[in-house]
């Protein structure tokens, strides 16, 4: 009689318990994420797709005296009053000749780093004058600038030429070519190798923005 009444309890138990756990949900779906989780996943993407665009060098230094057709511009170095009358100016004089306008300091280092001389235009209390980008250094935060011709006299290793902070060259340099430079080159550049070198370093959409006259 007692186990009788064990198993009829036994088995009243295990009969509710199936009742309550019921059928399986039907129709259940994955949890959508989140838009903040949405936001961070693209967020992340975005920082991938940025640093995979090379950083500019720390610094970089052109020889100007191993540029026989700067010096020779140099040597018959034109009046300029602003440094696009250069391209009419020196027609027959230079055969390759580039102006690039909207530029910044930023890429007139990606040039010395490419290897192109950039030629600017500095106004100093009125007066201004051409020059040329002969080295940088972000450690210092210096950039140092220079006639080839006064170069080849007095060598690379003194220093010739001036240093300028970065801050003071952009003030100088604004005034001067209004953010313009011109690269004089053995090998005709035109809009389309310009931005490709630039694109080594800067984004699509920033490099759009330079402009190139060339011939």
């Amino acid at each position: 009689m007692h186990n009788y009444c064990f198993h009829t309890v036994c088995i009243f138990a295990l009969c509710l318990l199936l009742m309550s756990c019921g059928p399986a949900p039907q129709g259940e779906r994955m949890p959508i994420p989140s838009a903040t989780h949405s936001q961070s996943t693209s967020g992340a993407a975005t920082t991938r797709a940025a640093s995979a665009t090379p950083a500019l060098p720390a610094a970089a230094a052109i020889d100007v005296t191993k540029k026989p057709l700067l010096k020779a511009f140099f040597r018959n170095e034109p009046d300029a009053n602003r440094l696009e009358d250069l391209y009419a100016t020196t027609r027959g004089k230079v055969q390759n000749l580039s102006v690039v306008s909207n530029c910044n300091l930023d890429v007139l280092k990606a040039f010395v780093a490419t290897g192109w001389t950039p030629v600017i235009l500095l106004r100093r209390s009125g007066k201004g004058g051409l020059t040329t980008v002969m080295q940088y250094d972000d450690a210092d935060q210096q950039i140092q600038i220079g006639n080839p011709l006064r170069a080849q006299r007095k060598g690379l290793r003194t220093r010739a030429g001036q240093t300028l902070t970065y801050s003071d060259f952009k003030k100088e340099w604004a005034t001067g070519s209004g953010n313009k430079c011109v690269l004089i080159t053995p090998k005709k550049l035109d809009e389309i190798s310009i931005h490709a070198a630039l694109k080594k370093y800067f984004p699509k959409e920033q490099v759009d923005r330079i402009q190139v006259r060339s011939r």
